[in-house]
């Protein structure tokens, strides 16, 4: 049950409980003083359905009455009047006749009672009306009718109610205050109970906030209800994820970035030292001939071409990392564009004894949104990989296009040694070199295949690989199609 819906419930409670309470006491009051209520021992209605369901003084009262209509002159007799008495004292009642304002028969018990004290000829009422007489009440049915004279005779069954009547008065305070008992206990229990509704969950979600606080992302919270503040916190766990997640980012990030400072300064020390230790030679005389400073000047040139292309890649590396490089669309058939590349490549690699090769689909469409520059990029890190770990002498490279009806996918599979199985996850980070040790032969920055994954993610496509080793390793790239 919602929030809403509680208080709404709570506060009608606390509107109809004093109603239903101050109802009961005003039924009490009118038994007291309007004295028009039915004798409370009698409270339900009789129901006149058969006579076993009549109580006995409306029995007699009923025979009375169809006496004073059948045989009225057998009624006033002393016989009679007595018969009915004594069925009337078993049920503690009693009988007083009068004809025109003169008692005709009285019942014992009801010798104090004056003609002053009932009620006047013509206030017949079968139910029981209560009457204070004295510091007596009696519960009161009247029957009056004409005898053949035309006297006013009244016919009273009477009940002693005073013991009723007394302890109403005796225990009313206790009545009143049960009922302002329960009042204050009712509002209390709802107020109590809504109150622990919200402010438990409350208590439980300042303590979860006060752990983020502190530092702590693994406080974890679980709604026990559904309603409001279930659902914050529902939402607020949400938050806390994502907020441990975000902070595990940006720890992993700040580890990347310390671990790409130390690479950047590695790599960036690496050809300086070479660059130095060969002008010092040159310096100290140490290349004494034409052929040795040739080969020294000519190995500086190399060094400081390869920190000029490290420097470039890095350059280009951080600004696609921030995302500070537009990207130029323009709708391109990739295939065409494929074939023009490839036979331009294939001339460059035919001085390496690479042979490269192209298959597609030829009735297939291949159009694609492409920065054609940065495309090429992605393409000339693959296959420069690709050729700088080749070591069979038959060399190959496949390009294989295939497409959906949604996406283009682009292999480029090699022939090389292929890549360990541990290291083929990593491959795509910045810096990450398979083999180490081989790197320092085949050179690179270890940022190519990094660089191309932040492009083909730039085209909002993907970009993965798979190897085996000694056999070789496929690179796959999907775009979405251009229509």
């Amino acid at each position: 049950m919602s929030i809403k819906l509680r208080l709404l419930f709570s506060n009608l409670a606390m509107i109809f409980v004093p109603i239903v309470l101050f109802l009961a006491a005003s039924g009490i009051l009118s038994i007291l003083f309007l004295g028009d209520i039915k004798e409370v021992s009698n409270l339900l209605p009789e129901s006149h359905s058969s006579d076993k369901d009549l109580q006995e003084d409306t029995l007699i009262f009923f025979e009375l009455k169809e006496k004073s209509v059948l045989n009225p002159k057998e009624l006033l007799t002393d016989n009679y009047l007595s018969s009915v008495d004594q069925r009337l004292k078993k049920i503690d009642a009693g009988l007083i006749v009068r004809k025109n304002n003169e008692f005709l028969f009285t019942s014992d018990s009801l010798r104090i009672i004056k003609n002053k004290d009932l009620p006047v000829f013509g206030t017949t009422n079968i139910m029981r009306n209560l009457e204070e007489i004295g510091d007596r009440t009696f519960a009161i049915k009247q029957h009056d009718f004409y005898d053949k004279d035309g006297g006013e005779i009244s016919i009273f069954i009477m009940k002693d109610a005073s013991p009723w009547n007394h302890f109403v008065k005796t225990f009313f305070p206790i009545l009143f205050g049960l009922c302002l008992l329960i009042l204050i206990a009712t509002n209390g229990l709802l107020t109590y109970f809504v109150s622990k509704s919200i402010i438990k969950p409350i208590e439980r979600l300042k303590k979860a906030a006060q752990s983020i606080t502190e530092g702590n992302l693994e406080h974890s919270i679980t709604a026990v209800k559904n309603d409001e503040i279930g659902q914050l916190t529902k939402t607020f766990e949400e938050m806390r994820v994502k907020l441990n997640e975000s902070f595990a980012i940006q720890k992993q990030y700040e580890e990347n970035r310390k671990e790409l400072i130390a690479h950047i300064s590695h790599d960036l020390k690496t050809p300086i030292t070479s660059i130095k230790g060969y002008v010092e030679g040159i310096r100290d005389g140490i290349a004494d001939t034409p052929e040795k400073q040739e080969r020294y000047i000519q190995t500086i040139y190399s060094k400081a071409v390869d920190l000029d292309h490290l420097i470039d890649e890095l350059f280009l590396y951080s600004k696609l990392d921030l995302g500070k490089i537009p990207f130029h669309f323009e709708e391109l058939d990739l295939k065409k564009y494929l074939a023009d590349f490839i036979e331009e490549l294939s001339f460059d690699l035919e001085k390496k004894d690479v042979k490269v090769y192209f298959q597609s689909d030829e009735y297939e469409n291949y159009l694609i949104g492409v920065d054609r520059e940065k495309f090429k990029r992605v393409l000339g890190n693959i296959v420069q990989n690709s050729v700088k770990y080749m070591n069979k002498e038959t060399k190959e490279i496949h390009f294989f296009l295939s497409g959906t009806k949604d996406y283009v996918e682009l292999v480029i599979m090699d022939n090389g040694p292929g890549i360990p199985e541990e290291s083929l996850p990593y491959i795509f980070n910045q810096f990450y070199r398979a083999d180490q040790s081989r790197s320092k032969l085949t050179g690179g920055s270890g940022l190519g295949l990094a660089i191309s994954r932040m492009i083909v993610e730039g085209h909002h496509g993907t970009i993965r690989a798979e190897s085996k080793a000694n056999i070789g390793t496929e690179i796959s790239i999907i775009f979405p199609k251009k229509y």
